[in-house]
């Protein structure tokens, strides 16, 4: 049975086979909008940088995001808070600090792909078993 939607069965189709498989990987719209909505939230630089810096430097608070992505202090914080909202951040006191850290699902797996071909291997990170520069190796 071919999922042609009702409205489209006079439609010319030249392959149902392939419009059948279509329609059925498109059912879900609900999944369909939550998604382009986060491809939309990562395609602008500043927010990509963002979560790019908290995924590999590990949770950062708001001062220290601003001077590793180049935004001021309230810039870095109006993008969490759209970050939050979409559920790709969430923030946790740190005693009088407020540090954010990338959530898990969607964002990160796209993240990691991002991270292929724009982050640098050549620089081992802190964050990741790398030292400071005044420690031993």
């Amino acid at each position: 049975m071919h999922k042609v939607p009702e409205a489209l069965s006079g439609a010319r189709v030249i392959d149902p086979d392939q419009v059948c498989d279509a329609v059925a990987v498109l059912s879900d719209g609900v999944k369909v909008a939550e998604t382009a909505t986060v491809l939309d939230v990562l395609g602008e630089a500043n927010r990509l940088s963002i979560l790019l810096a908290l995924q590999h430097a590990g949770d950062l608070c708001v001062s220290d995001l601003a001077v590793a992505v180049g935004m001021s202090d309230s810039a870095v914080s109006h993008a969490l808070r759209l970050l939050r909202a979409h559920g790709m951040v969430t923030a946790h006191r740190q005693g009088r600090l407020v540090r954010y850290r990338l959530t898990d699902g969607l964002p990160r797996r796209l993240l990691e792909v991002v991270s292929d071909v724009v982050v640098s291997t050549d620089t081992p990170l802190h964050a990741h078993g790398g030292s400071d520069a005044g420690e031993p190796a």
